[in-house]
């Protein structure tokens, strides 16, 4: 009976970060059109994966004399884990078949059309351009300018830490020093500014002299980087 117990409490507090976890992302793509990066969504689904060995092993376990209730329960999850981690999975797989037949060196077939977005910016709809924007980015994942004009209009939403990370992405897929910089200006005043993070704020500047050592940009920016420097020194003095 004590076996029976701790195993169905098991089972139970494992339902917890699955449900949690799960609503908490499809509440950021369905609210706030955000979505997890690459690596934290591979991060979700092979936890997900270790989730369905571990909850089918207690539930067998439990329901080994109910077959019927056991497949309700499995319907169950599998129909949850569709709605809550389905369209997560659909994204990483449409942007991973999308790099496979785009390697990197080729140019696509076709170019972005960024008419409809830049519209809805015109008019006004910040949060519309954002989702017209999305589009783009998933076909083209190489593209930086999606990624950029996504975060100016999470900027123009005030919704700044999401910003930042369409910042982060855009810089990511940018290799000319004068294009980085920019970027790197704009990212560098949100994390000093306004998201408190004036650590992260020092880091990328590091970030791009180590990317771009020899640019004509690069004496500016270590200019900033020893002034940043000096005002963490002086916020760790602070009483």
């Amino acid at each position: 009976m004590f076996k029976f117990i701790s195993i169905s409490f098991l089972s139970v507090a494992l339902l917890l970060p699955y449900f949690g976890w799960g609503i908490y992302v499809l509440r950021q793509r369905l609210r706030n059109d955000a979505e997890l990066n690459h690596l934290l969504e591979l991060a979700t689904l092979g936890g997900l994966a270790v989730f369905y060995i571990l909850e089918v092993s207690l539930l067998a376990e439990v329901m080994a004399e109910s077959k019927i209730l056991f497949f309700f329960s499995m319907l169950g999850l599998v129909v949850s884990s569709a709605a809550l981690y389905g369209p997560m999975l659909i994204t990483l797989l449409s942007d991973v078949i999308v790099e496979s037949v785009m390697p990197a060196g080729l140019t696509p077939a076709h170019e972005p059309k960024y008419g409809g977005a830049e519209a809805l910016e015109r008019q006004g709809d910040y949060l519309g351009a954002v989702k017209e924007y999305m589009v783009i980015a998933r076909v083209f994942p190489k593209d930086p300018t999606a990624a950029i004009r996504i975060a100016d209009n999470l900027v123009k939403l005030g919704r700044l830490k999401e910003a930042a990370e369409w910042f982060e992405r855009g810089l990511e897929r940018i290799d000319t020093p004068q294009k980085s910089l920019m970027v790197t200006n704009r990212l560098y005043d949100l994390y000093q500014r306004h998201l408190g993070q004036p650590e992260r704020a020092r880091d990328l500047l590091e970030e791009y002299l180590d990317r771009y050592p020899n640019a004509e940009q690069a004496v500016y920016v270590r200019e900033r980087l020893k002034h940043s420097i000096e005002l963490l020194d002086l916020a760790r003095q602070a009483p």
